[in-house]
């Protein structure tokens, strides 16, 4: 029996979220986790993040909306917790803040840019804070009521430290569904909310397209594998010097998985977001074995 297709797989999730014309499941999504009423927004296919630089890393965001007020806001859905998260939020966070101004423009253009990561692990950076969802600013230190700028947001939802009774959000509902393992799961929860019962409804036409289904699948797979690797990487720093070989054989493993997912056509940033490499690594493994090949 094949699993159930989740929210939590990236693929699903800008599927459902990032999918022009889904716009009021977006909308209300982010309402409950900003605490704001939103007239209307825009989606904004074009989810590329790239510097000014040729060498600036290149980056994707899942979701990438445009609300009414001009404020921007992305999402990012993670699966595994990853060296660096919140370094790389805050260069999405920069990149998408930054994007609309070119050269002679004045700073005045700038708008808010709001920065939303999901992670379903608990990260590093937020052990020992209990409550599942947390928003970030920059504050005086002394003066925490007074912002530097209302410019930047940063929440982080981490869905395992969501705990039934612990506390009542907004979007409890909304995490609960995101949590839940497939189409009949959410349908109680569904019955609650007219936007989350529109989300469950795209889930079901993305469960019974075929060729959709195969995507959801091999996706699974290739994060199956990248989350092998992850874990071994960390066990190997736990037992460093314990095992001769060990090295070698994890960076064999990451070149395996590498190409396995690039000749199923994973685009390379997301083989640098499942595997944790820098894009240079990737690409070397990339070209060492097109060269081996000729």
């Amino acid at each position: 029996m094949e699993e159930e297709i989740r929210l939590t797989n990236d693929l699903v999730f800008q599927r459902v979220f990032g999918k022009v014309g889904n716009e009021s499941i977006t909308e209300a999504f982010l309402e409950k986790v900003l605490g704001i009423e939103i007239e209307s927004l825009t989606l904004d296919t074009n989810k590329r993040l790239i510097g000014e630089r040729l060498e600036d890393k290149i980056g994707r965001v899942d979701v990438k909306a445009i609300l009414n007020n001009g404020t921007k806001v992305i999402i990012e859905m993670q699966v595994a917790r990853y060296k660096y998260m919140a370094k790389r939020l805050l260069y999405y966070w920069s990149q998408t803040y930054i994007g609309d101004l070119k050269r002679g423009k004045e700073y005045d253009i700038l708008n808010k840019t709001i920065a939303i990561l999901i992670s379903v692990e608990e990260l590093e950076e937020t052990k020992g804070i209990e409550k599942y969802h947390t928003k970030w600013e920059i504050r005086e230190e002394e003066n925490i009521n007074k912002k530097l700028t209302e410019d930047l947001e940063i929440h982080i939802i981490e869905l395992s430290k969501f705990k039934e009774g612990q506390e009542i959000r907004p979007e409890d509902n909304w995490i609960r569904a995101l949590k839940s393992k497939g189409v009949d799961e959410m349908k109680k929860i569904s019955e609650l909310d007219k936007q989350i019962k529109e989300m469950k409804e795209e889930l079901e036409r993305i469960t019974a397209d075929p060729e959709l289904r195969e995507k959801y699948y091999q996706r699974e797979k290739n994060l199956r594998d990248a989350l092998s690797w992850i874990k071994a990487e960390r066990e190997e720093a736990r037992e460093e010097g314990r095992e001769e070989g060990r090295e070698e054989g994890i960076k064999e493993k990451a070149k395996e998985i590498v190409l396995n997912m690039y000749k199923e056509k994973v685009k390379i940033e997301d083989i640098c977001r499942f595997t944790g490499l820098a894009r240079k690594e990737v690409e070397n493994i990339i070209e060492l074995e097109r060269a081996a090949d000729f």
